[in-house]
């Protein structure tokens, strides 16, 4: 099975620090790949993903993705990209972000304090990037990071997951 990995997305940085084995970050990184996104099987930082970027919807942001990134970065295992449309918009998305990640998991983030045209907010295993329209084409980090593996969103007329 890692071979596979391997072969589809190449090897998998590590930084000395890891506090896990190589072999223990390939284990889960291959539990999260191998997963079809069925609630029951959703890895915990999986669902923590999900809901930052379902509160990203519920302030209108657009065009939200969901990246698996750990087998191409070594710093995080996923990236949510969203599109706002004004500075205040991406202050709300921001700051519900950091509300939800604060009271129900208690992560704060490092990161943008003050919203720009590219908000960062840095939560270890969850990054994510609210952009304003331009400088999200600009960038383009679905592109820069185009192996990654998509996380399929829950759709409004599929059930809730539970936690």
């Amino acid at each position: 099975m890692f071979d596979d990995l391997m072969k589809k997305y190449g090897e998998v940085v590590f930084r000395k620090n890891d506090r896990k084995s190589p072999s223990a970050e390939l284990d889960d990184d291959a539990e999260s790949l191998s997963c079809k996104f069925i609630y029951s099987q959703v890895p915990a930082i999986s669902v923590v993903a999900v809901e930052m970027a379902k509160v990203a919807s519920d302030v209108k942001a657009a065009d939200i993705r969901v990246l698996f990134v750990k087998p191409l970065v070594y710093w995080t295992r996923f990236f949510i990209i969203a599109t706002a449309f004004s500075r205040p918009q991406i202050d709300a998305i921001g700051s519900r972000i950091r509300d939800l990640a604060e009271k129900k998991y208690g992560k704060v983030p490092s990161g943008d304090a003050k919203p720009n045209s590219w908000t960062l907010l840095d939560f270890g295993d969850v990054v994510v990037h609210i952009f304003l329209p331009q400088q999200r084409a600009f960038y383009n980090l679905e592109e820069f990071y185009g192996n990654a593996t998509l996380i399929e969103l829950p759709s409004e007329t599929q059930p809730p997951f539970h936690t």
